[in-house]
């Protein structure tokens, strides 16, 4: 039954552009390169929650708030047993937000 409705629910076709707009938090979107979306799917998703809309800049002063993972060699099936999923998760969920900037790493060399 359970199995069923699964396969029901994946035979439509679902739009959830609408939706990704709205989001206001801070999201990280993560998919595997093997997934059952394609790729440039992916990209429009993150374009939509604001990503990818310039370039960071020098001083990462650009950055979106919010990120595109897509591990390698993973599917929607196994990614919680990809060895990076964790070191790609847990910075985001931690709250680190960016990089050291030039300045900052300069300025930790002195």
């Amino acid at each position: 039954m359970l199995l069923d409705r699964i396969g029901e629910f994946m035979r439509q076709r679902h739009d959830w552009t609408a939706d990704l707009k709205k989001l206001s938090m801070p999201t990280l979107l993560v998919w595997g390169d093997s997934d059952m979306m394609r790729p440039e799917h992916m990209v429009e998703a993150y374009k939509l929650i604001g990503g990818g809309q310039k370039d960071a800049g020098w001083q990462r002063e650009n950055t979106s708030k919010n990120r595109l993972a897509i591990l390698p060699n993973v599917t929607h099936y196994d990614m919680f047993l990809s060895p990076a999923l964790v070191p790609t998760v847990l910075p985001f969920v931690d709250g680190y937000a960016a990089a050291p900037t030039w300045k900052a790493e300069v300025a930790a060399q002195k």
